[in-house]
C-alpha cells in the first residue's frame, strides 16, 4: 500500500512540520527529507510566514532567548547597526572608523552588529587558494576584540546585541564536531569570549507600529533578499550577508514595511574576500542608522563608504566626511 503523499494544504503541513519536524515528517510519508524543505519553502511562500523547526521552539511556542532576543520600544530609540566586518588581523576599514566616530557622536540607544565579525578563514570548510596564509582563530579573535572595544569605549551607555551570523558560527561549531568532550567548558564559545554583547540568532524590537526583525540570513539571496524577506514576514526587516546595502518599502492593505540590507563594514577588496577571483561586486561598504519616532520606524539613514575616492571618506546625511585611525 502506497503511503500518504505530503499534506497539501499549507496550514496542515505548517502545524505538522512544526511538531514533528524535516526528518518526522520525511519517515511518516516516505520521502527524501529534501522533499521535505522544497515542500516548506512552498507553504512559508503561500502562508507568507516562516515555519519554525521544533528543535527551536521552548514549550511555549516561542524560540529560546539563545535563537531570539526582544527589546520593547517605550520611547524614541535610535539604532546604529552594521553587519559583515569580517575583520583582519592588519586592517581598520573605513566603515570601522566611521561607525566608531558615529557612535561617539550620536550615543545611540542601541548598537547592533548583525554578524560576520570573525571571518573564521582558518576553519572554513573551504579550501585554501593555493599557498595563501590565513590568519590563525587565536590572531581573528584579537582582532575582534580590539574592534569592539573601540566601539564599546566610543559608547559605553549602548546597549550592545551582537546577531550571529554563519562566518561567526564557525568557531562554534569547529568545536562542537571535534571536542564535543568540551561542551560547557568556559571558553568553548563565542559568546564566553565576548561578555558585553548579547547573543542571539536574531534580536525583534517590538512596540513600534510593526516589529522590526533583526537577522544576518536575508530569506533568500541577491538583491531581491531585503524584499523577499519583508514580504514573507510580515515585519520590518534588517539583514546583512549579502554585502547589498538598500531599503525596499513594500506596502500592502496592512501599510507599508521595509526591506533593510545593511551592506559591509568590510573593505570589498580586502584579502578576505579573495575567492571572488577579482569579479565584479555589487557590493557596498557601510552601515544603518535606525530611528523609531512616535513609534514609527523611519527610512534608514545609510553611511556609505566612498572606497573609490580619497581613503578614509564617508558619505552621511548629505556631506562627504573624512575619518583617520586616530579616530578608533
Amino acid at each position: 500500500m502506497a503511503r500518504p503523499k505530503l499534506p497539501t494544504d499549507h496550514e496542515v503541513f505548517a502545524t505538522e512540520f512544526s511538531s514533528i519536524g524535516a526528518q518526522g515528517m520525511a519517515t511518516r510519508y516516505g520521502v527524501g527529507i529534501r522533499n521535505v524543505f522544497h515542500r516548506r519553502r512552498r507553504a512559508e511562500e503561500a502562508l507568507g510566514r516562516s515555519i519554525s523547526v521544533p528543535a527551536h521552539l521552548a514549550r511555549d511556542k516561542a524560540p529560546r532567548p539563545s535563537v531570539r532576543q526582544t527589546l520593547k520600544v517605550e520611547k524614541d530609540m535610535t539604532i546604529l547597526v552594521g553587519s559583515d566586518a569580517h575583520y583582519e588581523i592588519n586592517t581598520v576599514t573605513t566603515a570601522h572608523l566611521a561607525f566608531v566616530e558615529l557612535a561617539k557622536q550620536l550615543q545611540p540607544d542601541v548598537i547592533v552588529l548583525n554578524g560576520d565579525l570573525l571571518d573564521g578563514a582558518s576553519i572554513s570548510r573551504h579550501a585554501p587558494l593555493g599557498w595563501e596564509e590565513r590568519p590563525t582563530v587565536e590572531q581573528e579573535l584579537n582582532a575582534v576584540h580590539q574592534r569592539l572595544e573601540e566601539i564599546e569605549k566610543a559608547s559605553p551607555s549602548s546597549k550592545r546585541y551582537w546577531v550571529m551570523g554563519n562566518h561567526d558560527s564557525r568557531f562554534d561549531m569547529k568545536l562542537a564536531d571535534a571536542l564535543p568532550q568540551y561542551k560547557g567548558v568556559p571558553g568553548f564559545s563565542l559568546r564566553e569570549q565576548f561578555p558585553a554583547w548579547i547573543f542571539s540568532i536574531s534580536l525583534w524590537i517590538e512596540g513600534a507600529e510593526r516589529p522590526i526583525m533583526i537577522r544576518h540570513k536575508p530569506i533568500g539571496g541577491g538583491i531581491t533578499g531585503g524584499h523577499r524577506t519583508t514580504l514573507m514576514s510580515g515585519v520590518h526587516t534588517v539583514s546583512g550577508h549579502t554585502h547589498h546595502q538598500e531599503s525596499k518599502p513594500l506596502t500592502d492593505f496592512t501599510g507599508t514595511r521595509l526591506g533593510i540590507q545593511l551592506g559591509t563594514m568590510a573593505e570589498p577588496n580586502q584579502p578576505t574576500f579573495d575567492y571572488a577571483e577579482d569579479a565584479p561586486k555589487n557590493w557596498s561598504s557601510g552601515f544603518a542608522l535606525l530611528s523609531i519616532k512616535k513609534n514609527w520606524l523611519l527610512q534608514p539613514e545609510f553611511v556609505r563608504i566612498h572606497s573609490q575616492h580619497e581613503a578614509g571618506e564617508y558619505e552621511w546625511r548629505g556631506e562627504i566626511h573624512k575619518v583617520s585611525a586616530n579616530d578608533a
